[in-house]
Parts: C-alpha cells; sequence; structure tokens
C-alpha cells in the first residue's frame, strides 16, 4: 500500500468511527430526554401522592376533633339501670 491508499483507509475509517460515534450520541441524548420525562413523572406522582397523605391525616384529624360515638357508649346508653348482674348476688 502505498501513502495515498492508507491515507484514504485511514480517512474510511474515522468517517466510520465519528458516524458510529454520533449515532451513539444520539441515542444517548434520546436515552436521557426519556429519562428525564420519566423523572418529571414520578416526580409529579410523588407530589400527587404526598398531598393525598396530608389530606388523608388532615381529614384524620378533623375527624379526632369531633368524639365520635362508639359501640360502648350504645351499650351503656342502652342497657337499663334496674338490670343487677347476675353473679353479684352469689
Amino acid at each position: 500500500m502505498n501513502n495515498n491508499e492508507l491515507l484514504v483507509q485511514t480517512a474510511r475509517e474515522l468517517a466510520a468511527r465519528l458516524s458510529n460515534a454520533e449515532i451513539d450520541r444520539a441515542s444517548f441524548r434520546a436515552q436521557a430526554i426519556e429519562l428525564a420525562t420519566e423523572n418529571d413523572q414520578l416526580k409529579k406522582q410523588v407530589k400527587e401522592l404526598h398531598d393525598e397523605l396530608g389530606k388523608q391525616k388532615q381529614a384524620k384529624e378533623d375527624q379526632s376533633e369531633v368524639e365520635p360515638k362508639t359501640v360502648a357508649d350504645d351499650q351503656t346508653a342502652n342497657t337499663p339501670e334496674t338490670e343487677q348482674d347476675p353473679q353479684a348476688n352469689k
């Protein structure tokens, strides 16, 4: 091979490498954009879940401020005072 043939072969190899590098760069860029979009969506979901959790905590706090009527309260209210414990007389 003479110098011109080597020069042409080297130029072709460099052009092929450059082309492959450009393809790789474009692929990496597309992946980065896709991952950034996915990251934004996940951040949005986390924020929505955080807001929902805050709403649930607030609703629970609001509910605990009002004394709920319990089953024990219902049983005490419906028990006539004249009933005695049958075991108390033994």
